[in-house]
């Protein structure tokens, strides 16, 4: 019963506020601006060229101006340079090291058969002396060499094919080192090309952005660099905008600026033709106190201060950039919104009684009293009516 008694007055409390503010409005002026663009560089440049003059409508892909960097030129060119050094170096070291090991690889072959052919002269000297003394009767069996007896010739032999083993283990020794140092030489290359590979992309890249795209439709609003001249770092040398407005900055007097808030709906009208007009969205509201511009002052030599506020309308209008207009809020319309929202939230944030009965319970008993012997049956529903609202 309580929560539809809140709800008969919160409905009531809407009425009463619409009729107190029926017809209210609160009218404000503002100008019709458009979201824009500076378009600058992060270095100092030189403006080659500039291809738009204020006012121009340019396109998507369309060329606006033409830069140049002379320290860019100069280090793309420092960089160019190095990488062909640098692989001038690396081709350099490694035909280096293939004529180094070439060279190993003809000394090995050159000492195999000096040392091949000693032994081969030794082992063919020595069957000539076992066969020359096998053929002498005169010697005992004991005094016969043989080829793993212990003379010299022997001993010779056996040392030069030592002497040989040794000369094809250090050759090839040598062989991996240098092919290892090859290895490292040709990784320690292709880091350092890598790294000048990298930074020539990063200054084709910005080479690439010295000659200004235009990225969408828009209005060149001005142009603010001349063919010839230097533009520092971050300067502005183009301004664009969009073809038609999009926002609204409006100036309401700071003795109404509550009656207005962000969300509300308003109409925004022109100036100069009353029939173009179009509902806009206040998105934001100044957070202090400003002059109003000279241009929306009434009387331009009298000041006057307000509250800013930023309306947002669609893109597809009438309107010129920079044009007056007038902006209307009907403050009941926002007020009612308000309040009932309001009386909602308080409705609905209200507690319920734990022991509290359904209310079908509680009018429903009290309607089918007929007969007296029925009574006492009516009176304990209405006194357990009466017991949550006492309760309450």
């Amino acid at each position: 019963m309580r929560r539809f008694i809140a709800w008969i007055i919160a409905i009531g409390g809407v009425f009463f506020i619409s009729w107190m503010y029926q017809g209210e409005a609160t009218n404000f002026y503002g100008i019709a601006e458009a979201t824009e663009t500076t378009v600058s560089v992060q270095n100092a440049v030189d403006v080659i060229r500039v291809h738009v003059v204020p006012g121009q409508e340019v396109n998507s892909g369309d060329t606006l101006a033409e830069l140049s960097r002379p320290d860019l030129t100069m280090r793309i060119n420092e960089v160019s340079r190095e990488l062909d050094a640098l692989q001038g170096r690396t081709g350099l070291s490694t035909a280096g090291i293939d004529q180094r090991v070439a060279e190993v690889k003809a000394d090995l072959q050159s000492r195999r058969n000096s040392l091949l052919f000693e032994i081969e002269k030794l082992k063919n000297e020595l069957a000539r002396n076992l066969e020359l003394a096998s053929k002498l009767k005169s010697l005992s069996s004991g005094s016969i060499p043989t080829p793993s007896g212990g003379d010299a010739m022997s001993l010779r032999i056996q040392s030069l094919e030592r002497e040989l083993e040794m000369v094809e283990q250090n050759a090839e020794s040598q062989i991996k080192l240098l092919s290892g140092s090859r290895g490292l030489q040709h990784q320690s290359s292709r880091a350092e090309v890598d790294a000048l590979q990298k930074e020539m992309e990063l200054l084709l890249l910005e080479k690439k952005a010295l000659t200004i795209i235009s990225n969408g439709n828009w209005v060149v609003a001005t142009v603010s660099a001349r063919e010839g001249e230097k533009i520092s770092s971050f300067n502005p040398i183009l301004t664009l905008t969009r073809k038609s407005p999009s926002i609204v900055r409006g100036f309401i007097h700071e003795q109404v600026y509550n009656k207005i808030s962000v969300g509300d709906s308003v109409e925004v009208r022109s100036s100069a033709d009353p029939n173009s007009r179009m509902q806009g969205e206040v998105v934001g509201m100044g957070s202090r106190i400003v002059e109003f511009p000279e241009r929306l002052r009434k009387v331009p030599e009298i000041l006057v201060y307000g509250r800013e506020v930023t309306i947002k309308i669609p893109e597809d209008n009438d309107f010129l950039l920079g044009e007056k207009t007038a902006i209307a809020v009907k403050a009941w319309k926002n007020i009612i919104q308000h309040e009932k929202s309001q009386a909602e939230k308080v409705i609905s944030e209200k507690p319920q009684p734990e022991n509290a009965l359904p209310e079908k319970i509680q009018t429903e008993p009290v309607q089918s009293v007929n007969t007296k012997s029925e009574k006492p049956k009516t009176e304990s529903v209405k006194s357990e009516n009466i017991q949550p609202e006492s309760e309450e």
